[in-house]
């Protein structure tokens, strides 16, 4: 920050009136040594690697590039496979062939890459083979602006693939997600045997941050791989229609290794019986298409909630919900959105220019307003509780994203019929900044 402070004021004039001057920085503090400076695709790549991945597949598109060539900086460090395929849909298939073999593997593209990627999505659906695919967003359509920022996917991710199936698409909105993040994507997706979409943004991809208490997050995170039957005990007890039994609860069936000492089983994209064989049976085909998409609900549940964020004036008690009126709210303010808009929300939530008694004379009504911020990261499949009963003890309600249609405010009225008061969108290829945020707060 102080660098970033002392150049603004430099080219400002407000230091030698252009002139070459030199610029004095502090000297280095003892708590810095701790922090990181890192970008986005950088930290991605460290979660990636600390979640215990152990092959990449990627294709060069921007901006999911930097994550291809940083990993593979790192090929030798982490002894991980690195492949450079010929195009996007070897690159998916690597990945979730790698994936069935029960080896940890991903994969990152953009959105042009993402469209060649639907069918092995659709088939990871099919076969229930765990999967991770990163999408760096950037605008669209076709060719789109390559070097520049957009949440524009989001409803893409959502629906991608044909047919019906289970899948979960989270974001990251900077760094400290993009490496924490990387290991709920591998976990969620091999406990429920599901592809797994990762949203980022070239805006958070290639920009810097400083990650801090990097090693509390590593001692916090956990390897879970859901019902991989690995032991020999567990093997010898297995049948073969046990990989694809209807009856599991959760839908969430058995999974164990080709080359294991039990049961074989067929995985394909044809619609099969519990033993993986092809079964065009109505009867089959009704019960195989109930056990997968009951992981939804199952899913659903154990998701955190989106987190809120709140000012120093605001005392909500969400789990006491009120009803929605003049002088019955505890928010004046309640802000949705979601990835790398976050930061500028909190920028414009901290601004203390925003509270200022000069400020509040011109905008009375403004001063000391209680505002929350809900910011969602994972974001399908939807949970609307919570903002349902925050939005009910709000004022105002405003949707923020970077896109033209309002995505997000797109599921949440699929999903729960919820109107926002107010919405906020930005389209243009750049990020919002903090002071676009705030005139709408005080508008």
């Amino acid at each position: 920050y102080v660098c970033i402070n002392e150049g603004v004021k430099f080219f400002k004039g407000e230091k030698g009136k252009g002139k070459g001057e030199k610029i004095c920085l502090p000297d280095a503090k003892d708590e810095w040594k701790d922090q990181l400076l890192i970008t986005g695709s950088q930290a991605m790549g460290l979660g990636i690697i600390h979640a215990g991945c152990r092959a990449f597949f990627g294709y060069p598109m921007t901006p999911a590039s930097p994550l291809l060539t940083f990993i593979a900086d790192m090929q030798s460090e982490s002894k991980m496979l690195v492949k450079q395929a010929e195009d996007e849909i070897t690159a998916a298939q690597m990945m979730v062939g790698a994936m069935h073999m029960g080896t940890r593997a991903a994969t990152a593209t953009s959105g042009g890459g993402y469209d060649l990627m639907t069918e092995t999505i659709s088939l990871c659906g099919a076969s229930e083979t765990p999967a991770v695919f990163v999408l760096a967003q950037r605008p669209g359509p076709g060719t789109g602006l390559p070097t520049w920022s957009a949440q524009g996917d989001l409803l893409m991710a959502v629906n991608s693939g044909h047919g019906e199936f289970p899948r979960l698409v989270m974001s990251v909105s900077d760094a400290e997600d993009s490496f924490g993040l990387m290991m709920d994507a591998f976990n969620y997706a091999e406990e429920f045997q599901i592809p797994v979409t990762v949203l980022t943004e070239k805006h958070i991809a290639e920009s810097l941050f400083t990650i801090e208490n990097l090693e509390l997050r590593i001692q916090n995170s956990e390897l879970k791989r859901g019902k991989l039957i690995t032991d020999a005990k567990g093997l010898s007890m297995l049948k073969s229609r046990d990989r694809y039994a209807p009856e599991a609860p959760d839908g969430i069936s058995a999974r164990w290794l080709p080359g294991s000492e039990a049961p074989t089983y067929c995985a394909q994209g044809y619609e099969h019986s519990p033993d993986g064989s092809f079964d065009e049976s109505g009867e089959n085909t009704k019960a195989q298409m109930e056990k997968r998409m009951c992981k939804m609900s199952a899913l659903k549940k154990v998701l955190p909630d989106p987190d809120l964020f709140t000012n120093s004036e605001c005392k909500i008690q969400p789990t006491s919900p009120r009803l929605r009126g003049p002088g019955n709210s505890e928010l004046d303010v309640l802000i949705v959105s979601w990835g790398s808009n976050k930061n500028a929300i909190l920028d414009a939530m901290k601004n203390e220019m925003y509270t200022t008694q000069e400020h509040a004379s011109s905008h009375a009504s403004n001063k000391n307003n209680r505002i929350g911020y809900l910011h969602y990261t994972y974001l399908w499949p939807l949970k609307t509780e919570k903002l349902l009963e925050l939005a009910s003890q709000a004022k105002r309600t405003i949707l923020i994203e970077g896109n033209e249609q309002g995505q997000l405010g797109m599921l949440i009225k699929q999903e729960c019929g919820l109107e926002f008061d107010e919405k906020l969108f930005k389209y243009d290829g750049r990020a919002f900044s903090f002071e676009e945020i705030l005139s709408s707060l005080i508008s």
